[in-house]
C-alpha cells in the first residue's frame, strides 16, 4: 500500500467514525507504513492552520484529554481501532520506544490536567513535554519537561506550570528505560565528504592567513555546506579542533623566533611605510592582487597614501610548507582610473611605470636584509623575489586568531567549538541547543557572552542554569547576556 492510498483509506474511516463536521487532516508515510488523524485548527482572520494529533494507525489515542473535552474520547478510541487494522504490522522497535515513552508520560501528565506530547528529538533521544498555543503565531509550542537523557531539563518551565514533581518522575522513570538513542544512519554521501572537508579546513589552517573563525568561509569549496547531519558537522570540528590543540602544543616546543616571525616583522615595517603587505593572500597570483586592491582602497578611504604591495599567495606558501623558497609578487597599487588607462600609456610612461614598481622592489629587498634574509631579485619590475635561505613555512596562530568579536548563527553553532582557540575573543555570542550546548565551550578571553533563543520563555528560563555554567567555562567573563526577540536581560558578574 501506498502513502496516497493509504491516506485515501484512513480519510474515509476518520469521516465515518468521527462524522463530516471536524476540519481533519491525514499524514502517512510509507518507510514504515505509518498514518495519523488530525484535527486542524483553523485561524478564521488569516486561514492559518495548526493541527492535534487524535489517533495513528498504530493503535493509540494521543490528546486524550482534550479529545475528552470535545466529547471525541470515545469517538478517538473506536477511530484507533480501525486506523490500526488499516495497516496492521507488529510496531518497529522505535516505534515500540514511541509508545512506551508517551504510555508513561500520560500517566505522569493526565491526571495534573495536561496532554502529554512526545517527540523525537535530532540527537536520537525521545522528548516529553506538553504544548502551549501561541494565537499570535497561531502555532503549538512544545514546552519540554523530560527526556530519555534521564534528566529533567528545564525545572523552571515545568514549575512555572505547576509540574515539576511530574517532570522529575517522568525524568527518574525516563532513565531508568535504560535507552539508547535511536538515529537514521549517517546520510552516505555526506559522510564521504568529511575526509575532504578536514583535509581543506586544516589546509586553510596551516597556510596561516585566515582565523579560526573565518576558516570555513575560505574553503572555496561546496562541500562544507552541503554537510547537513550534525553528527557529520560536529565528526568535521572535533577533527580540526585535534588538529589545532595539537599545534597549540607543537608551538610550545619552537624556537623564540622563527623565519615567519622575521617575515612578519618586515611586513609591518613595510605596512608602516605604506605598503600593503599580505601573507597568503587568495589562492592565486590574480586573488592575491584582487586582494591587495582592496586592502590599499580601504587604507586609501582613512586617508593613507599607499606606496607598492608585497604578497604571496596560497601556493606559495603550499610550496614552502615543503621547504622550498617562498616567492614574493609586488608592484605598485593603482587606482582603478589609472587601472583604466594602462593599455593607453606611451612607451615612455610605460617605462616610468617599471621604474616606480622596481623602486618598490628595491625598498622590499633591503627591508628583508634587515631581517635577517638573503632575498634573490634580477632588479627587473617583472620578476618576483625570492626568499632565501628557505624554510618550512609555519606561522605562530597567535599573529592569526586576532578576532576580538564574534557571533554565531544558529545554523552555524557548531563551530562554536572553536572559541577556545582565539586567545584575543572578547565579545561572543551564540545560539546553545542540542548541536552544542555552553557546557562544552571554553574560553579565558571572553568578557561578554550572550546567548541567543527563539523564544523569550526560554530566554528567561536559561538565566536560572546558565550563570553558573558560564562563570565556570568562562572565567574571564564579565557580564552575560540572554536574548530572544523582544527581550533581554544582562547579568553583571
Amino acid at each position: 500500500m501506498e502513502n496516497e492510498e493509504l491516506r485515501g483509506r484512513i480519510r474515509e474511516v476518520a469521516r465515518e467514525v468521527l462524522g463530516e463536521d471536524l476540519s481533519l487532516s491525514v499524514t502517512a508515510w510509507h518507510e514504515p507504513l505509518r498514518g495519523y488523524v488530525n484535527i486542524d485548527v483553523v485561524d478564521p482572520d488569516t486561514g492559518q492552520v495548526e493541527f492535534r494529533t487524535l489517533a495513528s494507525t498504530l493503535g493509540e489515542v494521543r490528546s486524550r484529554l482534550w479529545a475528552k473535552e470535545q466529547g471525541l474520547l470515545e469517538k478517538a478510541q473506536t477511530l484507533a481501532e480501525r486506523l490500526r487494522a488499516l495497516a496492521p504490522r507488529p510496531p518497529s522497535e522505535k516505534e515500540q520506544w514511541e509508545l512506551k515513552v508517551l504510555s508513561l508520560a500520560q500517566e505522569a501528565l493526565e491526571p495534573a490536567g495536561h496532554d502529554a506530547i512526545v517527540e523525537w528529538r535530532d540527537d536520537g533521544h525521545l522528548a516529553v513535554g506538553l504544548h502551549t498555543f501561541d494565537e499570535k503565531q497561531w502555532r503549538f509550542e512544545f514546552e519540554l519537561l523530560a527526556t530519555t537523557r534521564r534528566v529533567a531539563p528545564v525545572l523552571e518551565r515545568a514549575r512555572g506550570f505547576g509540574l515539576e514533581a511530574q517532570a522529575r518522575e517522568l525524568a527518574a522513570k525516563l532513565g531508568a528505560l535504560g535507552f539508547e538513542p535511536m538515529r537514521d544512519p549517517e546520510p552516505e554521501d555526506e559522510a564521504a565528504r568529511v575526509p575532504g572537508v578536514v583535509a581543506a579546513v586544516i589546509e586553510q589552517f596551516e597556510y596561516a592567513h585566515d582565523p579560526l573563525d573565518r576558516l570555513f568561509d575560505s574553503l572555496g569549496m561546496p562541500d562544507w555546506d552541503e554537510i547537513h547531519d550534525d553528527r557529520l558537522q560536529r565528526r568535521v570540528l572535533e577533527q580540526v579542533c585535534a588538529h589545532v590543540r595539537a599545534r597549540a602544543e607543537e608551538e610550545k616546543t619552537w624556537p623564540d623566533v622563527i623565519p615567519a616571525d622575521r617575515l612578519e616583522a618586515a611586513f609591518e615595517v613595510l605596512r608602516a611605510r605604506g605598503f600593503v603587505a599580505e601573507m597568503s593572500a587568495s589562492t592565486t597570483m590574480s586573488g592575491g592582487w584582487e586582494v591587495s586592491r582592496e586592502l590599499a582602497d580601504l587604507r586609501r578611504e582613512q586617508g593613507e597614501t599607499i606606496v607598492g604591495t608585497v604578497f604571496f599567495h596560497q601556493q606559495d606558501a603550499a610550496s614552502a610548507m615543503e621547504g622550498h623558497p617562498l616567492h614574493l609578487a609586488y608592484g605598485l597599487i593603482n587606482d582603478e582610473e589609472d587601472d583604466a588607462r594602462e593599455e593607453e600609456l606611451t612607451e615612455e610612461e610605460d617605462a616610468k611605470v617599471s621604474e616606480d614598481a622596481a623602486a618598490v622592489g628595491r625598498i622590499i629587498v633591503e627591508v628583508l636584509r634587515e631581517h635577517g634574509f638573503t632575498p634573490e631579485w634580477s632588479g627587473d619590475s617583472h620578476s618576483r623575489i625570492t626568499l632565501k635561505p628557505a624554510f618550512v613555512w609555519r606561522r605562530r596562530r597567535a599573529r592569526v586568531d586576532t578576532t576580538e568579536t564574534w557571533s554565531l548563527g544558529e545554523g552555524n553553532r557548531v563551530l562554536a567549538l572553536l572559541v577556545e582557540f582565539l586567545p584575543k575573543l572578547r565579545a561572543f555570542e551564540f545560539f546553545p541547543g542540542e548541536t552544542v550546548g555552553l557546557h562544552e565551550l571554553r574560553s579565558a578571553s571572553v568578557r561578554q557572552l550572550t546567548l541567543c533563543y527563539e523564544r523569550e520563555e526560554d530566554a528567561r528560563d536559561a538565566l536560572s542554569t546558565v550563570v553558573a555554567q558560564a562563570r565556570e567555562r568562562f572565567p574571564a567573563l564579565e557580564s552575560l547576556t540572554v536574548r530572544a526577540d523582544g527581550f533581554e536581560e544582562t547579568v553583571e558578574l
